[in-house]
Order: structure tokens, then C-alpha cells, then sequence
């Protein structure tokens, strides 16, 4: 190839990354007719890449019917799945999905687009990605699961279908916090009923002693204390320091949080284990996700929806 045949192509190439970005499909399949490469942006990122990450799902098609490698990854070590899981283009993903790409590929951090959708919240993205075979139990550098993320951030929808859909909520990250410890953290309280409700430990501890109890008093969460201890938290455990959750509670000021871990005899036993709405929404889900009635496992659920039921009469 001549010097100026190749000056030709190059030019092709990055008019190919400005047509992908801009979703410009008549434009994108005359520049690859006319012999546009994949060329790459300063931050390694290919056409693919570009139409992903803006949702364009038909020049999506046009770059993988080309012949566009799947699996690519930028600076950042992250393919199309990830970028199109960033911003919850379902479309997208599944178009992926369908080629072959690979789940699991992990970025520079370890995060997998699983992790991305779960961190951001799209719901459907992470279910798309579930029932696809994506590994929930997958780690990021920091240890956290896609779990974790989802939970940090409250987004409840997600945590619901990460759990039917095999997550682990006692998995801990590498500073030792279970979900249950990441939503306490951050009082999403409705997070916290939905680890609850699919009967997570409340008494796990991380690598300073806390356990999920530890962590509310100390930052007042008035709530979340409540249900930790409806729940069964053992409020006499104490960390690696000797510290209790009522001692961390009174060392913060925290007088309300006190009160009620003082009285957590009475509060535990006034209250039932978990709330059986929490535990029926993610029955829902689960049949949402394509679960057979036959499964074992989705009759495991439903017996403990029935044993809740019975708690709950009976304290009525």
C-alpha cells in the first residue's frame, strides 16, 4: 500500500469513529465499503465502543456484521458490553450478548459489565445480563461483588434481582463487609429489608470486629438499627476493640440509637424476623427471571413466604 492509499484509509478510519459515535448509519456502511479500518480514539476506544456507549444499537450491528472485534478493549480495559452497561442500553447489550461477546471480561479495576450495570442501577440491564449467564459472584479489585455495588448504592431493584439470581449476600469484599454491612453503612433501608429478606447473616463481622449492627449505631442510623435488631442482631457482640454496638452509639452521641439498643431485649421480642413483603418481592422476581413453578428452589421460597406468614398471624 502506497503512502497516500494508506493516508486515505487512515482518514477513512477516523471519520468511521465519528459517524459510530454520532450513530450515523448510512454513513457508516459507505465508509467500510470504502475500506475504513478500525481505528481507535486517545483513549483506545473503537467505532464500537463509540456506537455502544451512545446507544446507536443499528451501527452496533453494522460494526459486528463487519467483522468488528467483540471483545476489544480500551485504556481503560473496558469492551462494548461494559461501555453499553455504563449508561443501561439494553438494546445494546443484548445485540452483544447474542454475537457471543464475552460477560465476564474485567477492566482495569476488575469490574465486569455486570458490575457497572449493578453500580449505575439499570435494573434491566442487570437482569439482561443475569439470565445470560453473567457471574454475580465475580470480584472487583476491591473484592466487591456486583451485590456489593448495587447495594452501596441503594438500588433496590437491582439487589432484588441479583439475589434470585444467585448472589450471595454473605460474600465479603476485602475489607471484610458483607451487603448487609454496605447497606447498613449507607442506611438504604430498603436495601436492608431485601438482604434481610433473603435471610442474609446479621451477626458477620469485617476486619475491624463490626458487624452490620456495629456500623449503623456508630453512624446513627436510627432505622436501620431497628431492623437489624428485629432481624436477631445480637447487640452484646463486640468488635476487635471490645466494643459493643451500644458502646459505639454512646462513644458518637448518638442518644436515640442508644435508647433503642438499650431496650433491644423488648424490641426483639415485640417484632417478627423479617417483613414477608420483602421476601414476596423477590419471589416476584424470581418468576420474573423464568423460574419454573417445579423448582425446588422456588418451592424453598415459598415455604419460607408460609413459615413468615405464620410468624406473622401469630404475633398479630
Amino acid at each position: 500500500m502506497s503512502q497516500q492509499d494508506a493516508a486515505e484509509v487512515l482518514a477513512l478510519s477516523e471519520r468511521l469513529l465519528v459517524a459510530s459515535h454520532k450513530g450515523q448509519a448510512d454513513s457508516v456502511v459507505q465508509l467500510i465499503n470504502r475500506g475504513a479500518k478500525v481505528a481507535v480514539t486517545k483513549y483506545g476506544r473503537s467505532p464500537l465502543h463509540l456506537a455502544a456507549y451512545k446507544g446507536h444499537v443499528e451501527v452496533v450491528r453494522l460494526l459486528l456484521a463487519a467483522g468488528c472485534d467483540l471483545d476489544i478493549q480500551d485504556d481503560g480495559e473496558q469492551t462494548a458490553l461494559h461501555r453499553a452497561a455504563v449508561v443501561g442500553h439494553s438494546d445494546v447489550l443484548a445485540a452483544l450478548v447474542q454475537e457471543g461477546c464475552s460477560l465476564d471480561r474485567q477492566d482495569k479495576d476488575g469490574n465486569t459489565a455486570l458490575h457497572e450495570a449493578s453500580w449505575h442501577g439499570f435494573s434491566q440491564s442487570v437482569k439482561l445480563l443475569v439470565k445470560a449467564g453473567a457471574n454475580v459472584h465475580a470480584k472487583n479489585k476491591a473484592g466487591n461483588t456486583s451485590l456489593h455495588l448495587s447495594c452501596q448504592n441503594g438500588h433496590s431493584q437491582s439487589c432484588r434481582v441479583l439475589l434470585l439470581g444467585g448472589s450471595r449476600p454473605d460474600t465479603k469484599n476485602h475489607a471484610g463487609d458483607t451487603c448487609l454491612h454496605v447497606a447498613a453503612r449507607y442506611s438504604h433501608v430498603a436495601v436492608v429489608r431485601i438482604l434481610l429478606g433473603a435471610l442474609c447473616s446479621v451477626s458477620e463481622k469485617n476486619l475491624v470486629g463490626d458487624s452490620p449492627l456495629h456500623v449503623a449505631a456508630a453512624l446513627n442510623h436510627k432505622k436501620t438499627v431497628g431492623l437489624l435488631l428485629e432481624a436477631g442482631a445480637d447487640g452484646r457482640i463486640c468488635n476487635n476493640a471490645g466494643h459493643t454496638a451500644l458502646d459505639l452509639a454512646r462513644e458518637h452521641n448518638n442518644p436515640e440509637v442508644a435508647l433503642l439498643l438499650t431496650k433491644a431485649p423488648q424490641v426483639l421480642q415485640d417484632c417478627s424476623l423479617v417483613e414477608l413483603g420483602s421476601v414476596l418481592q423477590l419471589l416476584q422476581v424470581w418468576l420474573d427471571l423464568g423460574c419454573r413453578p417445579q423448582s425446588r428452589a422456588l418451592w424453598v421460597w415459598a415455604s419460607v413466604c408460609l413459615k413468615f406468614a405464620s410468624m406473622m398471624n401469630v404475633n398479630d
